[in-house]
């Protein structure tokens, strides 16, 4: 893949990547619906706040936590919070968004995400890799899954102490 000249840093960094690719796709083609796919528990946050910052467009959003296509979540927000509904629809997309936590050890290897890819549907989708630290280029994902996009976001810490 090619870096883009887009360059930010931390959560807002990352939201705001988010928010642009999904435009620019939007300007392609319409978007009608959105599946997101990670680990259930440590994807689910940045699921919301993905989902969150393309609250505007008005999208149908679906999540599919571990891949599991006969268990999906309709998303939708309330005044304070995503809600995740049993139910919904994840074929057909016209965008899928997988989550790095899929790449983490333990997690689903290539071949079960391409046959995942290819289960769900519309040969013309668009697959857009979201993570932290490289873990798709770590487990190789970059080369074998065909992304779209990958937003790969760093976070610096720092603790201090009185």
């Amino acid at each position: 893949m090619k870096k883009i000249d887009i360059e930010s840093k931390g959560i807002t960094g990352l939201l705001r990547s988010f928010k642009q690719i999904i435009e620019d796709i939007d300007k392609e083609k319409e978007i009608k619906k959105i599946v997101f796919a990670g680990n259930k528990y440590t994807c689910t946050p940045f699921v919301e706040l993905l989902t969150y910052v393309i609250r505007s467009m008005n999208k149908e959003i679906i999540y599919i936590p571990a891949i599991k296509l006969e268990e999906p979540y309709q998303v939708s927000l309330s005044d304070v919070d995503c809600n995740f509904a049993k139910g919904g629809d994840p074929y057909n997309p016209d965008v899928v968004i997988l989550m790095g936590g899929l790449a983490m050890p333990g997690g689903p290897d290539i071949p079960s995400m391409k046959m995942f890819l290819k289960k769900i549907g519309n040969d013309n989708k668009k697959v857009i890799g979201v993570c932290f630290m490289s873990i798709f280029e770590k487990s190789k994902w970059n080369e074998d899954i065909p992304f779209d996009y990958i937003v790969d976001t760093f976070m610096d810490n720092a603790i201090f102490r009185r």
